[in-house]
């Protein structure tokens, strides 16, 4: 009975420890990403889409990976199966508008940020900026230089506001 009770205890302990170690390699997958290193990203992201199949965000990190390598096939396929998993997701709807905008499917990308925009909440401003400033590439493309001038303006009051959430929001430092 105490064997079992012990044997039980170290297995917990053991799934315990893997579930942190699997979040930080995510974590560290994402930094990756934000650092311009999707390659390293991808290659923390691979061997964990194999242990955790149905996990949308380490998907994420690879259609997101693979599409800023080049590889667009592979960022397709990844982009499917998070669409697949979970249609309603943000981040697999922007990484098939961007799919769509690499495709010369500008209204289809156009069509699909825009969406994704009036989806993401009006407190995520870092958000909102990152989508306003692909809907004004696509603008751009389109020689809407006026149309893209104007969200370039928008993108800079939703830097502020985040600048001024953040202060507003910060530990004082009482030294």
């Amino acid at each position: 009975m105490k064997l079992a009770l012990l044997v039980s205890i170290l297995g917990a302990s053991l799934c315990a420890q893997e579930a942190v170690q699997y979040d930080a390699l995510k974590v560290q997958a994402r930094n990756y990403i934000a650092q311009g290193k999707p390659e390293l990203a991808l290659k923390i992201a691979e061997p964990l889409v194999k242990k955790a199949p149905d996990d949308i965000d380490i998907w994420y990190t690879v259609a997101q990976a693979n599409r800023l390598l080049g590889k667009i096939e592979a960022a397709e396929k990844a982009t499917q199966w998070m669409l697949d998993l979970r249609p309603e997701n943000l981040n697999g709807q922007h990484e098939a508008a961007l799919l769509r905008e690499i495709f010369n499917d500008l209204p289809g990308a156009l069509d699909l940020l825009n969406s994704v925009f009036r989806a993401t909440p009006v407190s995520k401003y870092t958000e909102r900026a990152a989508l306003l400033n692909d809907i004004a590439r696509i603008f751009e493309k389109q020689n809407l230089k006026t149309d893209a001038a104007q969200l370039r303006k928008e993108i800079e009051r939703l830097k502020g506001l985040e600048i001024a959430n953040a202060k507003a929001t910060a530990i004082p430092d009482h030294k």
